[in-house]
């Protein structure tokens, strides 16, 4: 499930001790159209190849492949780990149990009739092995299977798992369960993941004991393999979030590095970061880093998705929170908001949530969800999905037109500023001199050397800030940005940008919380209105 995020969850709560199985109980899930859809209640529509979640309405939607939306089923609790059957004919999801106080359920919707069959269950994660859905009771002994009939089978388990483990993801013959590992023996939030049949024998799925962070596991389309994000914890908002692929029955394992381009250096996400999109796609899995929800600034710009197979990663794009692709050009784009939804701390918290897009067989885009926090192709469209083509990295462009607060900058000191870029882009010394004949001599200096140059060139190719009668690059050597949303300076997607670009350091405060940057090096290039309103470079700007 394209999930935001093992760090948007809260810590698990105990489960408290309830009966396993209990008496199901059948509640109507379909017929109904979604409640933001503009099809109508009787709108006729093809098998559903995808299906996604929007927690404030309290619904998981389902998608045909030209996009035609309709109800699936009501939520009376969040949806904890959404899955598709692997022939596409039912969804199981459980209840997030910090929604559920009085107990969470599994729940299995059947698609063709639209009848859900929703059974109390003491129990965390759920993976379809086979057509039964599978999950692991919270005392750790028994695989629970929920077969289409309404039934269920207890699998005891050859090996007891801890109180605290849960299936991560389905398979054809097995599924797989993260154990959680005692921290004195393998450090804080480390499991050892194991592979269990319908017979309840448990294997190791990676040597024995091997700790691994685990937040999110998703299913090949074949059954055969897993992925998983993982995200180690130095604390609540020092989170480093990684993806893994392992084969059922295989010891070989892909634990790449994570990507180091400019794409998500511009992103600033190398000490804290999220996989806040996951999803297999073909032969290989897309995942989405960003920031951290209530710990960091979130642009959209800082949300940046890959295509990962065979250990190499592929940049496919910025912006969104999770990215899919299915059969014959088919694709859901998760888009990150613009604007956050401020967080009510007397609200039932959610993910961050975002429009749903999606590209038909004709390449047609439109929305269809708002307010989403998650979705997933069945496994026959992710089966189908090709390759997805690699976007171009970030490039450099001209002078910026804005501030990095988004001011518009002065027409004339712009100009300016692009004279001067050009000249020092073409080591045009002579007429670097000549535009800086106002300028002070350190700065007239550095014109002569090849790095003093291109130090020009990296700084204005930064956000300026917006002073009286002058701008001054980079912005943030004239005021500075809070890493941290809700405050009265949190950083700018701009000011995101010019602190990876210029490699700005953090500043030592203890007024705001979260990381503060402020420019504190020498170069500082200051362009202000002299007399009769003419542009002037005045070298290097002092508060």
């Amino acid at each position: 499930m394209k999930r935001l995020g093992a760090g948007v969850r809260r810590a698990a709560a105990l489960v408290a001790a309830a009966a396993l199985l209990g008496a199901g109980c059948d509640v109507p899930g379909g017929g109904d159209d979604a409640s933001d859809d503009g099809n109508g209640p009787n709108a006729a529509h093809g098998a559903p190849v995808l299906a996604f979640v929007r927690p404030v309405a309290r619904e998981i939607v389902l998608a045909d492949a030209a996009g035609r939306t309709w109800r699936g089923a009501k939520l009376t609790a969040g949806a904890d780990d959404v899955r598709w059957s692997p022939d596409g004919s039912a969804l199981a999801w459980i209840d997030d149990e910090n929604d559920s106080p009085d107990g969470r359920r599994l729940h299995r919707l059947d698609i063709a009739s639209g009848r859900e069959r929703t059974t109390p269950c003491a129990c965390r994660g759920v993976g379809f092995l086979g057509d039964a859905a599978a999950t692991v009771n919270t005392s750790g002994e028994a695989l629970l299977l929920y077969t289409a009939d309404g039934r269920v089978r207890r699998a005891q388990l050859s090996t007891p798992v801890s109180a605290y483990a849960r299936v991560a993801a389905g398979g054809r013959d097995a599924v797989t369960i993260a154990d959680l590992l005692p921290e004195e023996k393998a450090g804080r939030g480390q499991f050892q993941m194991l592979a269990v049949d319908r017979s309840g024998t448990v294997r190791p799925f990676r040597p024995a004991g091997t700790p691994t962070a685990f937040s999110e596991g998703v299913q090949s389309p074949d059954g055969r393999r897993i992925g998983w994000s993982s995200h180690d914890s130095g604390g609540a908002c020092w989170n480093v979030g990684s993806v893994r692929v392992a084969a059922y029955g295989q010891k070989g394992r892909e634990e790449p590095e994570r990507p180091a381009d400019v794409a998500m250096t511009r992103a600033l996400l190398e000490d804290r970061l999220h996989v806040t999109g996951l999803a297999w796609a073909g032969e290989g899995l897309t995942a989405t880093f960003g920031p951290m929800t209530g710990c960091q600034a979130v642009p959209p710009e800082r949300f940046v998705s890959y295509y990962l197979r065979d250990g190499a990663w592929r940049y496919i794009g910025s912006g969104m929170l999770a990215v899919g692709y299915g059969a014959k050009g088919r694709a859901a784009r998760l888009l990150a908001p613009e604007r956050p939804r401020p967080e009510n701390p007397d609200e039932l918290y959610h993910p961050p949530l975002g429009d749903l897009e999606f590209t038909d067989g004709d390449g047609e885009r439109r929305v269809i969800g708002t307010r989403v926090s998650s979705f997933v192709f069945t496994s026959a469209e992710s089966a189908g999905a090709a390759v997805p083509k690699a976007a171009p990295q970030p490039a450099r462009t001209g002078v910026a037109r804005t501030t990095d607060r988004g001011e518009p900058v002065p027409a004339h000191l712009r100009a300016l500023a692009q004279r001067i870029r050009d000249a020092a882009e073409d080591d045009d010394v002579a007429a670097l001199r000549a535009l800086c004949d106002h300028c002070d001599d350190e700065t007239r200096a550095a014109l002569r050397t090849a790095e003093g140059r291109r130090d020009l060139v990296r700084l204005l190719s930064s956000h300026p800030g917006l002073k009286e009668h002058s701008i001054v690059f980079p912005g943030l050597a004239a005021h500075r940005c809070v890493d941290h949303p809700g405050q009265d300076i949190t950083c700018t997607a701009a000011q995101i940008h010019d602190i990876a670009l210029l490699d700005i350091p953090e500043a030592d405060q203890d007024t705001y919380e979260g990381t503060v940057y402020e420019a504190d090096f020498e170069q500082r290039l200051h362009l202000r209105t002299g007399s009769g309103g003419k542009a002037l470079w005045v070298g290097r700007w002092a508060p």
